[in-house]
C-alpha cells in the first residue's frame, strides 16, 4: 500500500496510466483488492450519481459500523458530495484536496467519518 501514497489524483483514473494517477473510487478498489476484500462491480455512473444512489450501492455491499477498526473498512469523507477512503494500518488512505494526491493520516485525525464494512466480515464472524 505504501506505493499508493503520493500518487496524483485525476478523476476517472484507475492507477494504470504511466503517471500512476488514481481517483478515490479506484484507490479504495485497489486497496480492497490487495487486502483480499470483494468489491461490487464498478459502475461508472457513480461519478454523476446523487449521494443517495451511492449510499444505496454501499449498503448493498456492506453495513455501516460506528467506528473503523479493520483494514479495508470504507469511509466516506465530506468533500462536495462524498470522497472515499479506506482504513489501513490505523489510519485512512485517501486523496487530499489540497495536495491532489493520495495520502495517509491516523484515524485520530478524522472526526467520526461514515464507515462501512464489507458483508464478508459479517459472514465470517469478524
Amino acid at each position: 500500500m505504501y506505493d499508493l501514497i503520493g500518487r496524483p489524483y485525476r478523476l476517472g483514473a484507475d492507477g494504470t496510466d504511466s503517471d500512476g494517477a488514481i481517483d478515490c473510487i479506484h484507490l479504495v478498489y485497489t486497496a480492497l483488492d490487495r487486502l483480499g476484500i470483494t468489491t461490487p462491480a464498478f459502475d461508472p455512473c457513480w461519478y454523476d450519481a446523487p449521494p443517495r444512489q451511492i449510499l444505496k450501492a454501499i449498503h448493498d455491499w456492506g453495513y455501516r459500523v460506528q467506528s473503523s477498526l479493520y483494514d479495508g473498512d470504507v469511509v466516506l469523507l465530506p468533500h462536495k458530495n462524498y470522497a472515499f477512503g479506506t482504513v489501513w494500518q490505523d489510519g485512512i488512505l485517501y486523496i487530499t484536496a489540497s495536495l491532489r494526491a493520495v495520502t495517509w493520516h491516523p484515524l485520530t485525525a478524522f472526526h467520526a467519518p461514515r464507515c462501512y464494512r464489507s458483508a464478508c466480515f459479517l459472514m465470517s464472524g469478524s
